[in-house]
Formats: C-alpha cells, structure tokens, sequence
C-alpha cells in the first residue's frame, strides 16, 4: 500500500484513495461539499485545494483532494498560507449569493457552508447586498412530496443530481440554465418520489433541500441523539433516533456500509410516526380495569399456572420483539408448558437498500422474526397461525407478546377468535383491541425505550440502545417477564437482569450466537452463522 504524508502524519492507505479519504483517516479535515463517498467525483466545489508534493517537487498549483488520488511517497500540505487562502477565497464565492437566512434556516446547526464560513472564511464581504443573484419565486418549490427546494440557498455542488442518478437509479433531478442562472429542478412530467428521496436533505450540504417531515419541527442542536435500528422491516437499517425529551422529532440514517450505508427509505423514516399517533397502554389492567402490577402479575401467573400441563396454553410472538425479549417467552413457554409457540409477522413489500455489496432487502414488516425464532419461540408460518385462531377455543390460556404484533390485532375478528381462549395475557405498548380484550394487559416499553438486538435479513445480528425512559407506569419487556418468570422459578428473582446479561446467557445456550459477545456486536453489528436451509429457501 502507498505510504504517504499529510501534514506531517505518515501512514499507509490503499491505493486508489483520494486525499480528501486520506485526511480523514489521519484525522485531518480537509473542506469538501461536492464530494461524498457514495458519490462519483465532480470536482465542483474546489474547497478541497491541497498543497501535493511528489519526489520532493511541489506541483505549481494546488490539487482537489477530491480527484486526487494517492501515489507512493506523496506529501500532502493542507494548512499552508496559500491552502488558507484559496478556501477563503472559495468560500467568499459561494458566500456572494447565499441568503442571511440562517436564524429561519433549518439546516442551522448541522450545516456545511455555516460550519466552513467560521473556519475558513472571512468575517466582512465585499459584494453589495442590492447585487446578489436570487431566484424570484423559487423558494419553497415542493420537488414531490416529502422534499421542498429553496433554490436562493443552493450553491450547486450537484450532490442530489447525482445521488438520483447514481444510488437511487430514478434520475427525477437535474441542472438545468447556464451560468449565474443554473438551478437544481425535477425533468419535466417528472417528481421527486422514489422510496429514497429525502437522502437528498442527507447529502444536501446546506439547507437548500429540506424535509417535509421535519420542516421547522426543531431546532437541531435542542435534539439529542441515540443509535437504534429501524423496525419498519427486517432490512434493519441501521438509524439514529433524535428526540427531545422523549418526543421523536425525526430518524436519520447511520453509516453502516454492511447494511444500509448512508441511506434508508422514506418509509422507515416515517415509522416513529406510529409510537406518536397509536393511542398507549399506560397502565396495567386486569379484565379491563386498571390494576398495580402485582395485582396483574399475580393474575397472569394464576392464570397460566391454574392450566399447566393441560396441553392447553399458546404463546404468540412477535417479531417486533427484541431478542432477550424472545427469550423471555421462550422461558415462559417452557415453565407453563405450552404446547404451541410461534411468531406472527406481516409480510410487507419489498424494500432494497443499496450498499457498496449489493444492498440489504426487507420483506417482513418487522424487523426481528429471525431473532425471535433463533431465541426459541418457534418457527413463522400462516398455517400455523391459523390453526392458532381457529383452536382458539380449546385453549385454558393464551399470551400474547405483542400488543401490536401486525394488522390481525387491529381486526376485530381476528381478536374474537384470540379472545375465545378462557384466558387471555397481552403484553405490548399499544392500546389495540387485542390489548382491550385481554384478561391481563401489561404496559412494557416501545421500541425506542428499551436495550436490546435484533437479527435481520442478513442474518446480522445488531443492537438498539435506549434513547428515552418509558412513561411512569410503564416497564421494560426485561424487567416485566423475568418479574412473572421468578413467579414459577425463583432463581428469575435475583440480581436485575438486561439486555446485556440475557444476551451473555443466550450466546452460552444457542448455536448460532457461539463465539458472539454483546461487545463485539458493537455499532456495526456480527454476522451469524449461516441460515438454515429453511431460512434460505424463503
């Protein structure tokens, strides 16, 4: 591999590196906007002007680091008094036209030309204001449905243009005019509308496109942020989750080039949506009226221990569940001896993610079904599931995982059929029909409440962090199974388990998570050992 020095740091890259690659593995930031890894190389925005130096020969002009690649030996100077003048240079340019909007701007506080303006810029200008070139009437223009462009604030690095073309593969956006009149538009007949296109408010480095979803939903340095996986499918995509004070304002993709690389789709964006506008169980209730939760524990135990060994008691999951909570249920399944146990998930429509491999498809809408299997409850198929329904009746006692756990628990005959079990336990965080049936309903955390990990298309195991405590009365999946687990066996009582923990404990005990540590999931996340043949044939 080359071994090459920028600002005085030597070290080894791969050959084919650009420099603007090479400074941000030495931990030098080197000013870019037109360039994004993703992305092919424009040259456009010439912020990125180095200082190179070949055989002891400096080059007589400075290089983009963008389209400059490394070679055997190459100095890279990026702080000297010519550098620093070329970017003040730069940024004077692309500062002529740019509207004093920021206090009204939502990409304040995470923007490019903001950030770069304090770093490398100038503190005065030297263009008249009644000079500017502004664009009448082009403010506030809906490309489609969930992106407006405010063309006065766009400094044409031709990020979005290309991402259209080159990773969503829809070509909707292009430059059209020359000169001081070029602008960013949708090709006629044509709207921005495929199932990636708020990337484009990603990769925008300014607050030129912007989110209908989250257009002045907050300010961005007031949000504060924790890494989860998205559950709108078993693509799981791996996000970060931004709200202030328990209120989500929006999910943004994180980088993770095995799964979804910097992208996710519009529809994963939208899933917090759901945890807002779905009405919540917020305190446990027995045969319909609210309880403590040792009244509604010892009722769900009673329940359940008053049957055993009748062969008569089920156990429904859900592939919304976490897998330390999967395993729970499998433990439960196994102490009140039931005979049937599996997971009801929703098919969903295909959702392809690209990646630098080929990308990550979703075709389940949620987003752990192979986890939930792999921690013991159970295999996924309709038949069974409706055996379930229509034998509903000969069951003593029913639980359900998941309040929430697909459409079926938002049909009321579908909850008919559950209810005709003579007892009925359902845990979840929604407040659905199924919830209202039940004999024993227990409030537990949503998704963005609760540690846990997840397995997903890719048999990639993955983990959610917590980003904001439940409501009062409302506990974690952990805490409220293994609480009625110590109920039938009193070794569950003792010290208060976790994710963490649980996990140490089902890697001892299950096959495909041999070798694998809650540590070295990490943020990326671990590939398990090959699937099944019965997973492969799906």
């Amino acid at each position: 591999m080359p071994k090459v020095t920028i600002d005085g740091r030597t070290l080894e890259v791969e050959a084919g590196t650009n420099l603007v690659d090479v400074g941000h593995q030495a931990g030098v930031s080197i000013p870019h906007y037109c360039y994004h890894p993703r992305l092919s190389v424009v040259g456009q925005c010439r912020m990125c002007l180095v200082e190179v130096e070949m055989n002891g020969k400096k080059m007589p002009k400075l290089q983009a680091g963008c389209s400059t690649q490394v070679s055997e030996g190459m100095v890279i100077r990026t702080d000297t008094p010519e550098v620093k003048e070329a970017q003040k240079g730069m940024m004077e340019f692309l500062l002529i036209n740019h509207p004093l909007d920021c206090p009204i701007c939502d990409q304040a506080g995470e923007c490019g030309l903001q950030d770069y303006s304090f770093q490398h810029g100038v503190a005065t200008s030297r263009f008249p204001f009644e000079d500017k070139r502004t664009y009448p009437e082009r403010e506030r223009i809906p490309l489609g449905p969930t992106v407006l462009l405010n063309m006065n604030r766009c400094i044409q690095c031709t990020r979005c243009v290309r991402f259209t073309h080159e990773i969503a593969g829809t070509g909707e956006l292009g430059f059209f005019n020359r000169g001081s009149r070029a602008e960013i538009g949708t090709f006629p007949g044509k709207e921005l509308d495929n199932p990636l296109s708020t990337c484009v408010v990603d990769v925008c480095p300014v607050g030129a496109l912007t989110s209908t979803r989250f257009r002045f939903a907050e300010r961005v340095f007031n949000l504060d942020k924790k890494a989860s996986i998205c559950n709108g499918c078993d693509a799981g995509c791996n996000v970060t989750i931004e709200h202030r004070r328990g209120k989500i304002r929006r999910l943004k993709p994180r980088l993770n080039p095995a799964v979804n690389d910097y992208w996710m789709c519009d529809f994963g964006r939208a899933t917090w949506e759901r945890w807002r506008d779905t009405p919540r169980l917020a305190t446990p209730t027995v045969s319909g009226r609210p309880s403590g939760w040792k009244e509604a524990l010892d009722t769900a135990y009673q329940i359940l221990r008053g049957r055993m060994g009748d062969g008569a008691v089920a156990v429904l999951g859900s592939g919304f569940l976490s897998n330390e909570e999967a395993y729970l249920f499998a433990q439960l399944a196994d102490l009140a001896g039931a005979s049937h146990r599996g997971v009801a998930v929703d098919a969903s429509p295909e959702r392809k993610i690209p990646n630098p491999h080929g990308g990550v498809v979703g075709r389940e809408a949620a987003p752990n079904r192979r986890g939930a299997e792999m921690a013991g409850l159970g295999a996924k198929s309709k038949e069974d599931l409706e055996k379930l329904l229509e034998g509903a009746h000969t069951l003593s006692a029913l639980v359900v995982a998941d309040s929430d756990f697909g459409a079926a628990a938002w049909d009321p005959e579908v909850v008919a059929k559950l209810r005709k079990a003579r007892g009925l336990v359902v845990f979840g965080w929604a407040d659905s029909p199924l919830a209202k049936a039940a004999d024993v309903a227990l409030p537990v955390a949503a998704h963005p409440e609760r540690d846990g990990s997840f397995v997903n298309s890719q048999n990639r195991i993955q983990r959610a962090e917590v980003a904001f405590p439940p409501p009062a009365q409302v506990r974690t999946g952990i805490d409220v199974l293994t609480d009625l687990l110590a109920r039938f066996d009193a070794t569950w009582g003792g010290s208060a388990a976790t994710a963490k923990s649980l996990f140490e404990k089902m890697a001892a005990e299950i096959p495909a998570l041999s070798g694998v540590s809650w540590k070295s999931i990490g943020t990326a996340g671990a590939s398990l050992a090959s699937a099944s043949t019965e997973e492969r044939a799906r």
